[in-house]
């Protein structure tokens, strides 16, 4: 499709391509590290509690252990839902365990079922 102007002629296809091409640039260089950050922020995020919550005052606390608990449920969800997904966009190296069908049905429980657990330990530390 061509517009015709008084000064330039457009061509529309090759817009569109330099978009495309634009595009895929930002995700092959920008979209594959945020879950590497996300991860290592975590992981810093969560060295900070343990320290912090295992403190001879705080050690005997429920409502501290409760809460690590949470955070231990955190760092281990990070490390298998954002991780394996920075492997496999950075380097190609994929996951074994999603080829099988046992293991794979079992990643997918456990990305389902850690954030629940995790999320459901505060209001446990509440209740106590």
């Amino acid at each position: 499709m061509m517009f015709y102007n008084t000064e330039h002629v457009i061509n529309v296809s090759q817009i569109s391509k330099s978009i495309v091409n634009d595009l895929n640039l930002v995700t092959h260089r920008y979209v594959i590290y945020p879950p590497l950050i996300f991860f290592i922020f975590g992981f810093i995020g969560f060295t900070g509690n343990l320290f912090t919550y295992l403190h001879a005052e705080l050690c005997y606390n429920t409502v501290c252990i409760y809460s690590l608990c949470g955070f231990i449920i955190d760092i281990i969800n990070l490390a298998l839902s954002l991780f394996p997904r920075y492997l496999s966009a950075k380097y190609a190296i994929r996951i074994p365990w999603y080829k099988l069908r046992a293991t794979c049905k079992l990643t997918i429980f456990l990305l389902v079922f850690l954030p629940h657990l995790s999320i459901h330990f505060l209001p446990m530390a509440t209740i106590d």
